[in-house]
């Protein structure tokens, strides 16, 4: 056989072979809630409507100095290998970027900072939007050092995705950025949205 035609001949047959359907089935999906029994029981009061996980979040998040987080009261918030993402802001010598967490991590960089210092994340307003078993929530919040204090150390807004599953909502991703002079929260991320999206009602 000439060599240009075996050199053609082996070329057809790899593209036959790369374009023939593979046998090996792909991998099985893993069904999280299902996989994870053990998850912690949740408070029904905490994952009964939206907005009570929204404010069942922002409490379990928030501890006093020498305080640390509820882990157990966070856990059961969430579907496991939830992800709580950092918003890594733009700065003069890196483009703007993003960190990944899980709920454990969070909680192990929370409990380091109230060692010393306070921190109370208060719910000021939501704009919803769900479409059957998901819901989005543009949530505004306020930080403070304590409680009582008069003014917020910090402001912004978290974005959650959210599951109902079995007659409750789970947290699937927590993501956010602070207000900052040239990312001031616009006024109608400052009360609630009345009228939200919802296919259900």
């Amino acid at each position: 056989m000439r060599p240009f035609a075996l050199v053609l001949l082996l070329c057809s047959a790899s593209s036959l072979s790369a374009q023939a359907p593979s046998s090996t089935p792909p991998p099985k999906l893993q069904l999280q809630l299902q996989q994870h029994p053990e998850l912690p029981k949740a408070n029904p009061a905490d994952v009964d409507t939206i907005e009570d996980i929204v404010h069942a979040f922002f409490s379990a998040i928030s501890a006093p100095a020498g305080g640390r987080l509820n882990r157990e009261r966070l856990d059961s918030l969430f579907v496991p290998d939830a992800r709580i993402a950092i918003g890594l802001p733009r700065s003069p010598d890196r483009a703007a970027d993003v960190t990944f967490l899980t709920v454990g991590q969070y909680a192990d960089r929370s409990d380091a900072a109230t060692a010393t210092e306070g921190f109370f994340d208060r719910n000021i307003a939501n704009h919803i939007q769900r479409f059957g078993v998901m819901a989005q929530v543009y949530s505004t919040y306020e930080s403070r050092s304590h409680v009582n204090d008069p003014k917020p150390t910090a402001r912004g807004i978290k974005s959650f995705e959210l599951l109902n599953s079995a007659d409750r909502w789970y947290i699937v991703q927590v993501y956010w950025d602070r207000e900052r002079p040239d990312n001031i929260v616009p006024k109608r991320y400052l009360q609630n949205d009345s009228g939200h999206a919802d296919e259900q009602r």
